[in-house]
């Protein structure tokens, strides 16, 4: 079989994976090469090729390959504990399927490596499990919220892979679900605005105090972008109610190292500029595996850069039995001298939210539809009037503090400010809130002008229960929907295409 090779770079490349949950993994004991690991899916694969391979590429039996490398990631995972631990045995079983796939089509052994690869993709789905529930170090002080630091860091490292967002989407968790940038950077560039990237830096329970946190205080002027679209709702504004997420960020560790001067930042890596060929050593899986099986020492060794493929995986599981339409992305790389970094890899999922399933443009897509008659079946109905996030209500306060101080702050930056008031349902709408909602307006629509722009969608599905998630929250199919309807609208100034 042809080698190909692909240039890769190792700024904080994501892995994009979509698996879904639902399967229980018994470790395979150490045991011979062809041992066969007892799981049974559905799979077909198909790689992704470049033109021409490098005579420096090594030729090796990809069957063998495959079994070797799940073999060692079997043995890992019987110890693996830390996150780090997992982010290997999920490289070693994505290296085993790589091996699989890579068996051509003539050969013998193509039907058995097919079976394989369904297993190996079982086993990796487990292994993807135990590394987003384990526990592990971030590279800057917590600051107590899990979404924020894990939103924070994904933040980080987009813009050192691929620089500062042109468009940046925050607000509470009504953002994070509620506006799709990937569907919006579609949109957008289908009216010839140009490819610009875009971010959600949507975080649970952000009010407007913790947007001014984000973006005065935390976020330095080369990681701003060139827009801010604040996407929300009446909630984040109310100043009669005790601000838990903000006060807790406040009283973290991590804010305190930032009012003493320590900004998160990531940690600097050589830059990668070696060719990456689809083979890839044994170094870092056998050599960890050997360190595993010989000594209960945890700590990392150093590897060489490795050398990584992609490949494109189409999959079926107990509870996705219809296989994906669209064939998902796997990319993994390291970095030079080091060990693997933390992998983004991301699951779709029907509901709660988990950092885990946020993409690598910070949006969590939510499949799930409103639909009254179940919904109040598992969830209580509760009235505006007995809403603490309604009562007490006051738009005057810390938080209308805060809008000014966003606004002040976005004008001094020369950043224009889009605030979107997102749909709610009418089963949402009772008449406390109803009359909450118009207090609100009028107060956004006064503080418009000076480079900051009201656009006001609260009403406009109040009876399309399929576009929401609950009855205050969109799923993936609104969000897509939003992100349809901002891109044609002609009051947000979006910004010009960068000069090549």
């Amino acid at each position: 079989m042809p080698k190909f090779c692909l240039r890769l770079h190792s700024a904080a490349t994501a892995a994009l994976l979509t698996f879904v949950a639902g399967c229980s993994w018994t470790l395979p004991p150490r045991t011979t090469a062809n041992r066969t690991f007892p799981f049974a899916a559905t799979s077909g694969t198909r790689a992704v090729s470049s033109s021409q391979a490098p005579s420096s590429c090594p030729q090796v039996d990809p069957f063998s390959k495959g079994i070797g490398k799940a073999q060692d990631a079997a043995i890992l995972a019987q110890s693996a504990q830390s996150k780090q631990d997992w982010d290997l045995v999920v490289t070693g079983w994505i290296q085993a399927i790589e091996g699989m796939q890579s068996v051509p089509q003539e050969s013998p052994k193509r039907a058995f490596a097919q079976k394989k690869v369904a297993e190996y993709l079982k086993n990796l789905d487990v292994a993807l499990q135990k590394s987003a529930t384990s526990n592990s170090q971030l590279p800057f002080t917590s600051f107590g919220n899990p979404i924020f630091d894990e939103q924070l860091l994904l933040y980080l490292s987009y813009v050192a892979a691929v620089g500062p967002p042109d468009v940046l989407i925050v607000g509470s968790s009504r953002a994070l679900i509620g506006v799709d940038p990937r569907q919006l950077q579609q949109k957008l560039a289908a009216q010839g605005k140009g490819n610009l990237k875009i971010f959600n830096f949507g975080v649970n329970g952000a009010t407007a105090q913790m947007v001014d946190l984000q973006l005065r205080q935390i976020l330095t002027r080369e990681q701003l972008p060139r827009l801010i679209v604040w996407a929300d709702g009446i909630r984040a504004f109310n100043s009669g109610r005790v601000d838990r997420t903000y006060n807790s960020m406040v009283a973290s560790e991590g804010y305190q190292s930032l009012i003493a001067g320590d900004r998160p930042i990531l940690p600097s890596s050589p830059p990668d500029t070696a060719d990456a060929c689809e083979d890839i050593p044994d170094a870092a899986i056998s050599q960890k595996t050997k360190q595993k099986s010989n000594s209960s020492d945890s700590t990392h060794p150093t590897v060489a850069v490795m050398r990584w493929r992609l490949a494109r995986v189409s999959f079926e599981t107990t509870s996705n039995p219809t296989p994906s339409p669209i064939n998902r992305l796997l990319l993994t790389q390291l970095s030079q001298g080091q060990m693997p970094s933390r992998l983004t890899l991301v699951r779709n999922t029907t509901g709660g939210y988990n950092s885990f399933a946020i993409d690598a443009n910070g949006f969590l897509p939510l499949d799930s539809r409103f639909d009254p008659k179940t919904y109040y079946q598992k969830n209580p109905r509760v009235a505006g009037r007995y809403d603490a996030d309604y009562q007490p209500f006051s738009l005057a306060g810390q938080q209308a503090t805060a809008l000014n101080s966003v606004k002040a702050f976005a004008r001094q930056q020369q950043i224009p400010l889009v605030f979107v008031n997102l749909p709610i349902t009418q089963d949402y709408l009772d008449p406390v809130r109803r009359t909450r909602e118009q207090q609100f307006q009028q107060m956004m629509q006064q503080q418009a002008g000076g480079g900051f722009t009201f656009i006001d969608l609260g009403k406009q599905w109040l009876t399309q229960n399929e576009y929401f998630t609950d009855p205050s929250h969109l799923n993936r199919y609104g969000a897509a929907a939003i992100a349809s309807q901002l891109a044609t609208n002609t009051q947000i100034p979006w910004p010009q295409p960068r000069s090549e």
